[in-house]
């Protein structure tokens, strides 16, 4: 098999991966939210944060560095696999040792325990083996698949029962737990290579992993910082439901559109040193994607009320005005993701590092004012929240600008162009759902169709009459003539 076919296959596997992933995850989502409340969502929410934010710390990005080696020795393999374990054994440590200080600075008692059970994850997890890299390096992903689907369903009645069984925070600990252990017994079971301690090249990897690391860092601290400091502030279900919220309001993005976009913004890496390629892949990758993402934004904007009631129930009401607010935040994402790409394959990680800080002191600095003034409450901030996305987006686009030397009208223009059908489609829905009598599943099933026709149809309007004005999204037309033969076929 040719190494383009390989690629392409791999491709094929890692997203269907992810989807059966996601679908498993989505499954218990919707079963946990119907047994647990927000406040237990809440609690596992505040100790997921914690965990995640020192587990990326101890993150020196193994992986990678051994993928991208152009050979893999045994000794490689066995020196990052020591390190993992070093990194993620100091990881638990820290953890366990202030999880009291973490819990007083949180307001929430109960996480001292929490935080002492999550501190074995990553103790647990460090000791995968390193051999299914190997997989990787291969292009081999068909294993990998079928032992990743196979933890999520393993697991999957686990944690459903003990929700059953106990009602509250601790199934979805233990479950985290069971998945960490199973990943690790599995590890060994697919793949020969049995790895031994060695530290012999742990100062050749550090050199590799410290922009990693410090990249890493402040895109994790700008995603999540707003969570973390609302445990502070907010009470345990408000925190639940921001977060719920979160991962349901970005399902079009990260499920659909991120999927879909993957080779392409990838192949930006290929044509980072021709400014003019670059250009054109970018404008491309981006008309792409905002044809997409725009009218998922308007839409679940429209049916918020709708959509928390079908997937989530009556009792996350409360969730339905935060998901339709933070879909707004998907509207940075593609641009984000792009300029990331590039800016990671011309070598210029400090820029992101820039980014990350200013939109974590504006974060920050919009919560301790609500705070100060008495004003925090979560819709309240949501609102402020999807408002700063504006900013992210014109600070995105300054450095498209000055980095990249990309014509902001470009830019603008490739963004913009899908606003006004997006917006027309999200009145129609309004205007029609009051008068759907049936129920609320059917309801929304026949709003998404109706709200896809008339963006579909209002858009290729648009594309054929700004064709030649817009060359960006000229290439779509391209994609389409190429793709429709092969699938009729």
């Amino acid at each position: 098999m040719t190494l383009g076919k390989r690629v392409a296959v791999g491709y094929l596997w890692n997203l269907f991966t992810k989807w059966a992933n996601r679908l498993v995850g989505l499954v218990s989502t919707l079963f946990l939210v119907r047994l647990l409340a927000p406040a237990d969502f809440g609690v596992v929410a505040l100790a997921s944060i914690v965990l995640a934010f020192f587990v990326m710390l101890s993150d020196a990005g193994t992986e990678k560095y051994l993928i991208k080696a152009d050979e893999c020795s045994t000794e490689m393999l066995n020196s990052a696999w020591s390190l993992n374990i070093l990194l993620k054994g100091a990881c638990g440590a820290i953890v366990a040792l202030f999880s009291h200080q973490i819990a007083a600075f949180m307001h929430e008692p109960v996480l001292v325990n929490v935080l002492l059970v999550a501190s074995l994850i990553p103790v647990i997890g460090a000791f995968k083996n390193v051999g299914l890299v190997q997989y990787e390096r291969e292009l081999n992903y068909k294993p990998l698949m079928q032992f990743s689907v196979s933890v999520k369903l393993a697991v999957l009645p686990i944690t459903l029962g003990l929700a059953w069984y106990l009602e509250n925070y601790w199934a979805l600990i233990s479950g985290l737990v069971a998945s960490e252990v199973l990943t690790v017994i599995g590890s060994y079971l697919i793949h020969p290579f049995r790895p031994r301690w060695s530290r012999r090249l742990w100062r050749h990897q550090w050199s590799f992993s410290q922009w990693h690391l410090l990249s890493m860092t402040s895109g994790y601290i700008r995603a999540r910082i707003d969570a973390f400091m609302l445990g502070r502030y907010l009470a345990a279900g408000d925190v639940g439901i921001y977060r719920v919220s979160q991962e349901f309001a970005w399902l079009p993005f990260t499920e659909l559109i991120s999927p879909a976009t993957n080779s392409m913004y990838a192949g930006l890496t290929q044509i980072r040193d021709d400014s003019n390629a670059l250009h054109t892949g970018i404008l491309s990758y981006l008309a792409f994607s905002y044809l997409l993402v725009i009218p998922c934004v308007f839409g679940l904007y429209a049916l918020s009320d709708l959509f928390t009631a079908v997937l989530l129930g009556d009792k996350w009401s409360q969730a339905a005005p935060v998901i339709g607010l933070l879909g707004f935040l998907m509207l940075s994402m593609p641009l984000n993701i792009c300029l990331q790409t590039v800016l990671t394959s011309q070598a210029k990680i400090q820029y992101l590092v820039i980014i990350d800080l200013i939109m974590i002191a504006l974060i920050v600095g919009l919560l301790v004012g609500l705070a100060a003034n008495g004003t925090l409450e979560l819709l309240a901030y949501t609102q402020y929240r999807a408002w700063l996305v504006g900013v992210f987006i014109v600070l995105l686009a300054v450095f498209y600008r000055f980095l990249l030397s990309l014509d902001t009208m470009k830019l603008l223009r490739v963004m913009l162009l899908p606003v006004l059908p997006a917006w027309l489609m999200m009145l129609a829905v309004s205007s029609i759902e009051p008068l759907l009598p049936f129920p609320p599943v059917v309801n929304l099933l026949t709003l998404a169709v109706i709200g896809g026709a008339i963006f579909v149809s209002i858009m290729s309007f648009a594309l054929i009459l700004f064709k030649q004005r817009l060359p960006e999204y000229a290439f779509i037309f391209t994609v389409i003539n190429k793709v429709l033969p092969s699938v009729s076929r």
